[in-house]
């Protein structure tokens, strides 16, 4: 039966679908928060509730690989299951998963309900494109499946409902054939002083591929510095860092000072990732930068497994603190347009308000059967991250909350008149 942890009696913790039917079934009316992860999604008919009120549902005892059929590349896994661990698992029959999050702790159900994108969406789209059936439990606790062939418009209203249309308990995914381990990877780099030349470099690789496996374009845009003067009082103002990068990773073949470079390169990362993630306060801000830096200059050659995960030994390091993201996928006709639009927006009020320090964006080519059907044509994924100063230490709006209305209303309006669609994520 589904668990109840005595420190936290509204926390459940099923094993199997039966234990979701029953947990769903004995929660209502109320409200239920349905974790499985590192993620969350709300499960609920109305309005959020004060949390005091919340049920919380977490799948991360539903972690199993339950079956792999190798030749047919399938696999099977309950909701609460952790990519890496499938991928692992997958990896004893010469299969891996196409499309993994850049972070280890990411599971599948939840991966599944917001879409799930990776640096090979430019090949395999989303990760519930590569999804072929799955078991969820409607708001009522009544246990159902789908697929694509099976109840098809059920399967996409769960797979896209975040959650809300059913808590997703089991999937049958779809593998490749690929040692992720012994696939040595090159990465072609390109690096931009000038937004413009950097949209439009992007553009075009999104369009033109080639064989590239992974493909992705950083860009940072700061905020001028304020620094204190080494003799004296007062500060002194340095000008704005506004730099960009775009990485094609293409398949290469290993050599013994290849591997020797790989391994000094993963370490280095490695004790980046840890000083950062201790390293905090002011003084700790040079640290955290330079971890944020090697994100956006990847190394020359690692296996495609590191590539996957490059993010991950130094993810906490760029994570500190409030920020607005805004994620959208924009179709290829008009993906400059809103890449410029949105850059605009953020900077404009940046600029009027000083809202924000660093606007970093992000983006790849999502080749996606689901979205192309949409809109006639593939898409660009754009994510831009603005951080946040506290209330209060900037001008302009009375408050943060009325701020930020304004600017998604601002996402909203490039959004309709550019065709671009949202990526909800649960940041």
């Amino acid at each position: 039966m589904s668990t109840s942890l005595a420190a936290l009696p509204e926390e459940y913790l099923p094993r199997d679908t039966a234990d979701v039917v029953r947990t769903v079934r004995d929660s209502r009316p109320q409200p239920l928060t349905v974790r499985g992860g590192e993620h969350s999604v709300e499960h609920t008919d109305d309005e959020l509730s004060p949390p005091d009120r919340r049920i919380v549902l977490s799948l991360r005892r539903m972690n199993r690989v339950q079956a792999v059929d190798a030749d047919a590349r399938l696999v099977r896994v309950q909701a609460g299951a952790r990519l890496s661990d499938i991928d692992r698992t997958l990896a004893a029959h010469g299969l891996g998963l196409p499309i993994v999050g850049d972070h280890r702790e990411i599971t599948a159900g939840g991966f599944a309900a917001v879409g799930g994108l990776s640096a090979a969406s430019h090949r395999y789209g989303m990760f519930s494109d590569n999804v072929l059936a799955l078991e969820y439990v409607d708001p009522e606790g009544r246990f159902g499946t789908c697929g694509r062939n099976h109840h098809a418009d059920r399967f996409r209203r769960v797979l896209g409902g975040a959650g809300r249309t059913g808590i997703i308990t089991a999937l049958t995914l779809q593998a490749v054939e690929v040692d992720k381990d012994h696939t040595w990877l090159t990465s072609d780099a390109h690096r931009f002083l000038d937004f413009d030349t950097f949209v439009e470099h992007s553009r075009a690789e999104i369009d033109r591929p080639g064989d590239a496996m992974l493909q992705v374009g950083r860009w940072v845009d700061t905020a001028p510095l304020r620094v204190s003067r080494p003799v004296g009082t007062g500060h002194v103002q340095l000008g704005t860092v506004r730099f960009g990068q775009w990485s094609s990773l293409h398949p290469t073949t290993a050599t013994p000072s290849l591997r020797a470079r790989r391994e000094l390169g993963a370490r280095a990362r490695k004790s980046l990732g840890a000083i950062a993630s201790a390293a905090r306060g002011p003084a700790g801000m040079p640290v955290r930068n330079a971890a944020a830096g090697a994100l956006l200059f990847a190394p020359k050659v690692l296996t495609l497994r590191d590539a996957e995960y490059l993010a991950d030994t130094v993810i906490t390091s760029s994570e500190r603190g409030p920020a607005l993201r805004v994620a959208v996928f924009a179709p290829l006709s008009t993906y400059t347009s809103v890449f410029h639009r949105l850059h605009d927006l953020f900077a404009d009020n940046r600029e009027r308000n000083g809202c924000f320090t660093v606007i970093s964006a992000l983006t790849y080519g999502v080749r996606s059967p689901y979205l192309h059907e949409s809109a006639g044509e593939d898409h660009g994924f754009i994510s831009f991250t603005c951080r946040l100063r506290p209330t209060g230490t900037y001008t302009g709006k009375s408050g943060t909350p009325e701020l930020l209305r304004e600017l998604a209303s601002g996402v909203d309006d490039v959004c309709r008149s550019e065709r671009a669609i949202r990526y909800h994520t649960d940041d």
